[in-house]
């Protein structure tokens, strides 16, 4: 595998509040994308912790059980941790968080919140993971289009977050990687506002991880970069 990861505070924001990381581990290797809320630093914190904490617990436990509870309790532990710090700050701070275990031919996927995760392969793309937003809801119930989701003033309105009291439900996923095909992770600041469409024909004429990665995060910045955008691409070769 090969991969780039990039982050970028888009055009109108003043403060980066997603996070990214990607580390080798001798279990796989895991890709994380966070993108935090709240006022003042919060959102940093928040995505900052939540994705250090999930980091911490995957790279203690991989390898010693089922990855996707593995990743489920990860992120269980990463809800803990920044409930914790709000809880001790008095600060109301959330974040979203999308983890991506990869290990052999496999790649397991754990969701909460609206970042994204995608599987590029043979012409097509596919998106793996479901947003926690009402505008989601929407959709699935065949009240509104994905393209009037994704362009709706409250697309942002999530209804399940890292940060959140009371039990919290992850989503587990899991997808077989063939040679050739790409992985993508991507917080809104991406997909809100490149379609679905457009990152394709980008991952068609970008061969190259870096400039797959860079031609993202340039391409949703001349769309607007009304937020901060991250991308992460992994290239199964």
């Amino acid at each position: 595998m090969v991969w780039c990861g990039l982050t970028d505070t888009g055009r109108v924001r003043t403060h980066n509040e997603d996070y990214f990381s990607c580390i080798d581990m001798r279990q796989g290797s895991l890709f994380l994308v966070a993108d935090g809320m709240g006022g003042h630093d919060a959102g940093e914190v928040a995505s900052r912790i939540a994705a250090e904490s999930a980091a911490r617990e995957v790279r203690a436990y991989a390898g010693t059980g089922d990855p996707k509870t593995v990743l489920e309790l990860a992120v269980l532990q990463a809800n803990a941790d920044v409930l914790k710090e709000a809880n001790s700050k008095g600060s109301n701070m959330g974040t979203t968080l999308n983890l991506v275990l990869v290990a052999g031919d496999k790649a397991y996927i754990a969701n909460v919140g609206d970042s994204r995760s995608y599987w590029i392969e043979n012409g097509t793309i596919k998106r793996i993971t479901e947003d926690h937003s009402l505008v989601e809801k929407l959709v699935s119930l065949g009240k509104m289009t994905r393209e009037e989701a994704r362009k709706h003033p409250k697309s942002n309105v999530l209804y399940r977050t890292i940060g959140s009291e009371g039990p919290l439900t992850v989503d587990l996923f899991q997808v077989l990687l063939r040679k050739g095909g790409s992985l993508l992770l991507c917080t809104d600041g991406l997909w809100g506002e490149v379609t679905d469409e457009a990152m394709h024909e980008i991952f068609k004429t970008e061969k190259d991880v870096k400039k797959a990665c860079a031609r993202l995060i340039r391409t949703a910045n001349e769309n607007g970069g009304k937020d901060n955008i991250t991308a992460i691409v992994v290239k199964v070769v």
